[in-house]
């Protein structure tokens, strides 16, 4: 080739010259190179339209429980490249999004904090619970001859002369049943499991018992209320104290607890029937009194009231309970669309930290002062806390559901057991605090519902 593009034939024996050569060699690679450009370039509408746009992720939430994932579609035909009326369409593109996606300048602590409590849920309740009886008890020591439930002989604690007859008061008839009460429960989902944290709280159990003094026609005795007393810490028939003008035995209870819980993920996820293990906390506080009260005038000289002897007579028991308890259970719940059954037994490793007291005033002598005892110790208090329960979901975001609450706490100090009806000589009060445990339970129905945010 000739330089200026022109044929140049050489003659026989003729060669190129060295210019010529690199020139020819320069020409022919420049030629290649245009032709791959030429060809790229023809490749790629093809190509761009074979694939179809690059597609953006869109945001937002799937609605509903159903197995549908979050979803989007390529543009229609006609858009970004296709050709009217139809061309190569892309095959959906399905993507798994969180609840919430949110700019990544705003993934912020706090927008970490909404995220998961809008998943939260508030649970109120309204208790109804009785509270374990005293049983049959007689309010005073036993006597030596026995008898104590019925009438026997009255004799005056200071002179020792026989007045009349005398009747115990009995813990038989009572019942702390019915107490009202509110439990609200705090329920935070996280990732592997259930943050619960709830507060219990029973009014006040109130019973009184008065016994008053009366006639009996039977006897043609006047019945005085009476409560025996040991002699020297042996049984007796004629230590006593008697309430000429009435006796009171007012018995006051508290129940309160408190807890948190984690509970985990199922262990059998995706099935109607959910096993969920679960570990926390509780605090349970129970305080109990009896405090029994009433006046006994003696007339003494009946033709002289100036001897009148008056004896506010007073016997207080106090016994306050806390326990501290690490717990494990299981949670059973079958869960359907509608409505949801379940069961959950928990067990508590308590120690019960208790402290009681009794004190005595104007037992024998007006002028007699309060007389005080009291200790404080803590025992091992294991316990069993079962829930049974059924829920209707009206929605989304609300259920009704009713329930039976289980407590069982041992080694729980109450403070009827915990006198010891005693005196020295029979002269001299020796009422005293004689502390005993034994195990106490709690239970009733609950009725309430549950708010859900999300």
């Amino acid at each position: 080739m000739h330089p200026t593009g022109s044929s140049r034939f050489y003659a026989p024996g003729e060669a190129p010259s060295a210019v010529e050569r690199h020139s020819t060699i320069r020409r022919r690679v420049v030629h290649a190179a245009w032709s791959l450009v030429a060809g790229v370039a023809a490749a790629l509408p093809t190509t761009s339209m074979g694939q179809g746009p690059i597609q953006q992720t869109g945001f937002g939430y799937g609605g509903g429980y159903g197995p549908t994932p979050y979803a989007y579609h390529g543009p229609a035909p006609g858009h970004y490249g296709f050709p009217p009326g139809g061309g190569l369409c892309p095959e959906t593109v399905y993507e798994l999004l969180p609840d919430d996606r949110f700019p990544s300048h705003d993934e912020s602590c706090l927008t970490a904090f909404a995220s998961a409590f809008q998943h939260a849920y508030l649970r109120l309740e309204y208790l109804n619970w009785d509270l374990d009886d005293p049983g049959r008890q007689i309010v005073g020591a036993p006597r030596a001859s026995g008898g104590e439930r019925g009438l026997f002989t009255a004799v005056d604690p200071v002179s020792q002369v026989i007045v009349g007859s005398a009747k115990l008061a009995t813990l038989d008839s009572v019942g702390l049943h019915n107490n009202n009460g509110l439990r609200g429960t705090f329920g935070l989902p996280t990732r592997v499991g259930t943050f619960e944290a709830g507060i219990s709280v029973l009014e006040q159990s109130d019973a009184h018992i008065f016994r008053s003094r009366f006639f009996d026609f039977t006897s043609f005795t006047t019945v005085f209320p009476a409560v025996t007393l040991l002699n020297n810490g042996a049984p007796s028939d004629t230590t006593m104290i008697l309430f000429s003008e009435g006796l009171n035995v007012q018995l006051r209870s508290e129940f309160f607890s408190t807890e948190g819980n984690f509970i985990l993920n199922p262990l059998t996820p995706n099935q109607p029937l959910r096993i969920q293990p679960l570990f926390g906390f509780q605090y349970v506080r129970f305080w109990d009194n009896m405090d029994i009260f009433g006046t006994d005038i003696d007339p003494g000289d009946l033709t002289d009231p100036d001897d009148d002897r008056t004896l506010n007579h007073r016997i207080q028991s106090d016994a306050k309970n806390n326990v501290f308890a690490p717990q494990v259970g299981v949670r059973f719940e079958f869960v359907h669309e509608y409505f949801s059954l379940g069961v959950t037994p928990k067990f508590l490793l308590g120690f019960n930290r208790h402290r009681d007291e009794v004190f005595t005033e104007e037992i024998f002598s007006a002028t007699e002062g309060r007389i005080t005892t009291r200790a404080e110790d803590s025992q091992f208090a294991p316990g069993l806390d079962l829930s049974v329960y059924g829920r209707v979901h009206l929605g989304r975001h609300l259920s009704l559901f009713v329930s039976y609450q289980l407590y069982y706490l041992d080694n729980i100090s109450q403070a009827e057991d915990n006198i010891r009806y005693d005196s020295i000589n029979a002269s001299v009060p020796n009422i005293v605090l004689n502390p005993r445990q034994e195990g106490m339970f709690v239970d009733g129905i609950t009725v309430g519902g549950e708010f859900r945010f999300h």
